[in-house]
């Protein structure tokens, strides 16, 4: 990947349960007017990332540099942590 890619110092990897994601995104196509916000195109949008994303995923974080951020709390506190994770990469 580094070839193709590029190498990253760090990862992020925010984890939330595929229903979370989809109510979420099922709320959000109540006000959004966007037309994939809904239950088959959420569902292909999963198999898409699980697909492409997680090898990527897999492949970091088995080099270490994977941070897995629970996703499920809310924005504020998924912020706090992402400030957090990063910090020492900043400064």
């Amino acid at each position: 990947f580094e070839k193709d890619v590029s190498d990253f110092e760090c990862v992020l990897f925010f984890d939330c349960p595929e229903e979370v994601m989809e109510q979420r995104l099922l709320k959000r196509g109540e006000t959004s007017g966007r037309t994939d916000d809904n239950a088959e195109s959420i569902k292909k949008r999963f198999r898409t990332f699980v697909e492409t994303s997680m090898p990527v995923v897999q492949y970091y974080s088995a080099k270490g540099k994977v941070h897995k951020i629970d996703a499920t709390l809310s924005p504020e506190d998924v912020f706090d942590v992402v400030k957090s994770k990063i910090r020492g990469y900043i400064e």
